[in-house]
């Protein structure tokens, strides 16, 4: 499911960069990135997709953190939160 929920990240951000980019400069050529540095909205789409190309390429990573059973959490919150054994059973 993980494969496929990235598969469909990519195949998004993919089609988000060339609607964003690739289109305009297919219609107006290179002249249609001249003004990049002067633009801002432009800058903060480039950002955001660069910033969800690496959260997607992370996800793999983060996912095996974020599964975790009940006996592993009641550990942690025993341990290091300092809840009570009572509190759980």
């Amino acid at each position: 499911m993980l494969t496929l929920a990235l598969l469909l990240a990519a195949l998004l951000m993919a089609f988000s960069a060339f609607a964003a980019f690739g289109l305009p400069y297919m219609v107006m050529g290179p002249r249609a990135l001249e003004e990049f540095a002067e633009r801002a909205d432009m800058q903060a789409m480039a950002t955001g997709l660069g910033v969800a190309a690496i959260l997607a390429t992370a996800l793999p990573f983060a996912a095996k953190g974020l599964i975790s059973a009940g006996p592993q959490m009641q550990v942690l919150a025993e341990t290091i939160l300092g809840v009570s054994g009572r509190i759980w059973g």
